[in-house]
């Protein structure tokens, strides 16, 4: 295999210039080359002209690339990732002025939903500092879909030499994830004295397990109520810098309740692997 890279698709606009400190951290800490790719429903600009409307002109570009192509804009970013094997799509939420009633504009949910790699949602506000990855979030509900997170989230841990902080939500009535497999929640939710400590105990063993041999620090986070609140109030509490997340690829009506809420409301960037 070849270098690992992260796309990153840029549209012109500042907001979507916001992607850009995210994925070139992220980009350090995988040693993976960073690929911008612009679409446009005309010819392509010159690579001058696109720099200057990109935003690039003062961006240390030494090891990126710069594609534009013709075409829809979701389509032709999927294609292009499948094509240079990138390993992470690094893009904001929205590039609009206006924030999107759904989540998520056309472009990302469309580039969310068919992504061939993980995606990095970035929200569009302007940063005044370096984005840095200092603590991952990662939220697990016991079920072996939530372990499919949990190997990437140790592995950005480990190579960042960050934090890995475990938040396991439970809700009053409610036991545990329907899915085989997934660790049962103990019957007493608002108890921490109640069969915490011992569950805290298995759900950190099964992590161990997942990692192998990687050495990273952990805690774990037991919070009480309906999971995507908290879960946003842990990471604004914890100053986290991305939250880890696994999906299983249903977005519509009531589905990915929990998911919407992290990605509408959680000030840091989120990480969404497709299971």
């Amino acid at each position: 295999m070849g270098e690992p890279s992260i796309l990153v698709p840029l549209d012109g606009s500042l907001h979507s210039r916001a992607a850009l400190p995210v994925a070139k951290a992220l980009g350090e800490v995988m040693g993976a080359s960073l690929r911008v790719v612009h679409v446009s429903g005309a010819t392509p600009p010159r690579l001058s002209e696109l720099v200057e409307r990109l935003g690039l002109e003062g961006a240390a570009l030494q090891g990126w690339s710069i594609d534009a192509r013709v075409g829809e804009p979701s389509a032709t970013i999927i294609d292009a990732a499948r094509m240079v094997g990138a390993r992470l799509i690094v893009l904001c939420t929205h590039t609009g002025t206006a924030r999107p009633t759904a989540v998520l504009g056309r472009t990302a949910l469309a580039v969310l939903h068919a992504a061939p790699c993980p995606v990095v949602l970035v929200s569009p506000a302007p940063r005044l500092a370096p984005w840095r990855l200092n603590r991952i979030l990662l939220p697990h509900d016991g079920s072996p879909t939530a372990n499919a997170a949990v190997g990437p989230a140790a592995e950005f841990a480990c190579n960042a030499g960050a934090e890995l902080l475990v938040v396991q939500v439970g809700t009053a009535g409610i036991g545990a994830p329907a899915e085989r497999g997934s660790l049962t929640i103990p019957l007493y939710v608002d108890q921490p004295q109640h069969e915490w400590p011992s569950w805290s105990g298995e759900l950190l063993g099964r992590l161990a397990c997942s990692c192998l041999d990687v050495q990273l620090r952990a805690r774990l986070r037991v919070r009480g109520g309906d999971p995507g609140p908290e879960i946003t109030r842990v990471a604004t509490e914890e100053s986290a810098d991305l939250i880890v997340l696994a999906w299983k690829g249903e977005w519509a009506g009531e589905h990915a309740k929990t998911l919407k809420n992290v990605v509408r409301e959680a000030p840091c960037s989120k990480m969404i692997l497709h299971t």
